[in-house]
């Protein structure tokens, strides 16, 4: 069986704004959750309050066309419009799995 695709999309996020982007990203979920092929996401928080990127959304996708089919149906540009941070998203698939044992 075929490893499921990863979106893995960076943000900038001014100081001060990081209680609304959650909020925003939290309603933005809300809309893919239950699209035909979500698996899971996860947002990251930096510990770093000065880095460049601070928070890293992870998500899980059973295949690519699952996850544009979505963000087709759903229209990318609203779902972006509804998160209005700058965001650098990028699909990937595991090239190497390590775990411990």
């Amino acid at each position: 069986m075929k490893s499921p695709i990863v979106l893995i999309n960076v943000f900038c996020v001014p100081q001060g704004k990081e209680n609304e982007f959650a909020s925003m990203w939290t309603e933005a979920l809300e809309l893919i959750k239950n699209e035909p092929g979500f698996i899971d996401a996860k947002l990251h928080r930096s510990l770093d309050p000065n880095a460049q990127f601070q928070f890293v959304n992870v998500a899980h996708w059973e295949n690519q066309e699952a996850w544009k089919a979505a963000f087709d149906k759903l229209q990318l540009q609203e779902l972006t419009k509804q998160v209005s941070f700058e965001q650098i998203p990028a699909l990937y698939e595991v090239e190497v799995y390590l775990e411990k044992g």
